[in-house]
């Protein structure tokens, strides 16, 4: 069995996305979600809903959307005229590593403060893969002890070059296509053929409901629902284990560094 790990993105966005996100954890067909916490509300949002499902939160780290924990003067290359983040990974412009690790690692301290012990990383847009932030981001795994989530084959190979776990293979192409239980099994199926010989996957989500800010958010809105209701659907995890795939939460795997936070073992899902 090809184990895989399902990460919802956006956690703390809104209160739809938040409740969205906790319903398809307790459904079974999310296994790990990451937060954010630059956008307004994110942290009482995140004091309230984390409790729901402790041990599956990681950071969701942002260089777009919201505006940055510290003081703007201290980040002046991460923001616009009007102290907020660029909404685009496209508007980033000439970031400073400095400033971007110095912003991040506040990001992850803000999450620990609201009672989350992060199990995991990853980035809003991705964009831990630009070439100025991907050196902070492996900085920070590993000064926190947590795997991180590859973007491609490259990516793995540095990662694990810096001593930092990931799970060897993030799809993202169910975002935005046809969702349906159907195509999510089909995305994983044909990622065995193109990386034969794989252990485990990643998935990236975005369920969540759509309340009456998330369109002021995000450009990706009815789709939330429609994700969430393949995520919580009963077929999900047969399909998945009839076509070889075991449901799983993330892990560091044997290789790279562990902690009392992140070294924990996949545990199937009944």
């Amino acid at each position: 069995m090809i184990r895989v790990v399902i990460n919802a993105d956006d956690f703390g966005l809104t209160e739809g996305v938040c409740r969205g996100i906790v319903k398809a954890i307790h459904a079974g067909g999310v296994t790990a979600t990451t937060a954010m916490v630059c956008v307004p509300g994110a942290a009482e949002r995140l004091r309230r809903w984390s409790p729901e499902i402790e041990e599956h939160i990681g950071a969701h780290l942002q260089l777009t959307g919201g505006e940055p924990i510290l003081p703007p003067e201290r980040v002046p290359s991460l923001v616009r005229n009007d102290g907020k983040f660029p909404a685009r990974r496209r508007q980033i412009n000439a970031p400073r590593i400095g400033e971007i690790l110095d912003e991040w690692q506040a990001q992850i301290e803000c999450l620990i403060r609201s009672g989350i012990q992060p199990t995991h990383l990853d980035s809003h847009h991705h964009v831990h893969g630009l070439p100025e932030a991907f050196p902070a981001f492996c900085e920070l795994a590993k000064q926190y002890s947590l795997p991180a989530r590859s973007l491609h084959a490259d990516m793995t190979r540095a990662l694990h070059a810096a001593g930092v776990a990931c799970v060897n293979q993030t799809f993202t192409s169910w975002f935005g296509g046809e969702l349906s239980v159907k195509s999510l099994v089909r995305v994983l199926a044909e990622g065995t053929h193109e990386y034969p010989g794989t252990e485990n996957f990643e998935l990236m989500c975005h369920p969540g409901l759509a309340d009456e800010n998330l369109a002021s958010l995000s450009r990706y809105v009815s789709e939330r629902e429609i994700e969430l209701a393949v995520l919580c659907d009963a077929h999900l995890y047969h399909e998945l284990a009839a076509a070889g795939f075991q449901l799983s939460g993330m892990r560091l795997p044997s290789k790279g560094t562990r902690s009392a936070l992140a070294a924990r073992s996949f545990s199937q899902l009944t």
